[in-house]
């Protein structure tokens, strides 16, 4: 695998996996007037992954924008929550991806905070101020969320563009 592949696989394992052990930016996520934030205190599950440009990701001379497919079954069925308090929640789902039965089925809380002004949801991972994730939303109801992310190598940037539904 290229270093790209295993880049986004990463991001996707953690992103659809955990998206755990975030620390708060500065306290509770402000109010906003809009519909922006419709999605908050709804069960999010991931119903797609794209990319652009697209990448050959399984090696087999096609390019593929849609990452959804590349997801195991066991990590399809996980969730997230973004509460109302700035923190996150979520569930690894029924399916378990580990052969490790004391792996726990919800995930350990999160903290996340939203800029009203950029749209973007901002997340820190706990214990690693230095890996960001900041999510543009770019439709968000209380049917779900659709975000985008930027990737960048060091010789291509990509875009990626996740869709979660509200169970």
């Amino acid at each position: 695998m290229n270093r790209f592949t295993t880049s986004i696989l990463a991001v996707m394992a953690t992103l659809t996996l955990t998206i755990s052990s975030c620390k708060k930016d500065n306290g509770a996520v402000q109010p906003t007037t809009d519909n922006s934030l419709a999605f908050v205190g709804k069960n999010l599950m991931m119903t797609s992954f794209q990319v652009n440009p697209a990448i050959d990701l399984d090696g087999d001379g096609k390019l593929d924008s849609d990452l959804t497919v590349f997801l195991r079954a066991c990590d399809k069925d996980n969730t997230i929550i973004f509460e109302k308090n700035g923190t996150m929640s979520g569930s690894n789902g029924q399916l378990s991806c580990s052969d490790d039965e004391s792996d726990p089925s919800t995930v350990k809380p999160s903290h996340w905070t939203y800029n009203e002004q950029t749209k973007t949801i901002h997340i820190v991972e706990d214990g690693d101020p230095t890996d960001v994730s900041d999510w543009k939303v770019v439709e968000a109801s209380a049917s779900g969320l659709k975000v985008e992310l930027s990737v960048t190598e060091p010789t291509k940037s990509y875009t990626t563009i996740m869709t979660w539904k509200a169970l």
